[in-house]
């Protein structure tokens, strides 16, 4: 992170990896697969909702979605605001990806993958007890790879509406 004084700071992250089966094997276990969204990874969609790619998964199935390819990166304005309640501002993007998938919008494409990056941004709220920070996040989606291509960015109007928004973590 980058302190500017003792109340303010930016901090950054970013991550990227692939696993790729080798052997007599020609898939990954599910344990080792990537998933992202949730507290610890692209705030503005529930846990394990967001991809991989472009595919959109039913909204009644069990959010279940992993792939072999993450991209992910998040920037944090965090401030000091009365005691040891601090505040944040942030930006979250990423997305994941298959390798081998017969579904539409899932494998890692060099000239596509950019088109699938997620956008999200939101604001949350931390309590510092020295030895553990408590946090709330509330994101918001800005860009949506599940959505149709010339919709996948939401536009100001929307930005608040039910289905636009994360649930608390």
């Amino acid at each position: 992170g980058l302190m500017i004084n003792k109340y303010n700071m930016f901090a950054f992250r970013a991550f990227g990896g692939i696993v790729i089966p080798y052997g007599n094997s020609d898939q990954i276990p599910f344990e080792v697969k990537y998933f992202t969204g949730g507290a610890n990874g692209i705030r503005a969609w529930p846990i394990r909702t967001l991809g991989p790619g472009s595919f959109k998964a039913n909204p009644n199935d069990f959010p279940n979605q992993t792939g072999d390819i993450k991209l992910e990166a998040n920037a944090e304005y965090r401030f000091t605001m009365i005691g040891d309640f601090e505040g944040a501002f942030f930006v979250d993007m990423g997305n994941i990806w298959s390798i081998k998938d017969n579904r539409p919008g899932t494998e890692f494409k060099v000239n596509e993958f950019y088109k699938q990056i997620a956008l999200g941004t939101g604001f949350g709220l931390r309590y510092d007890f020295s030895y553990v920070i408590l946090r709330v996040d509330f994101g918001i989606r800005l860009h949506d790879p599940g959505l149709d291509p010339g919709q996948r960015w939401i536009p100001v109007s929307h930005l608040l509406t039910k289905n636009n928004r994360s649930e608390e973590r």
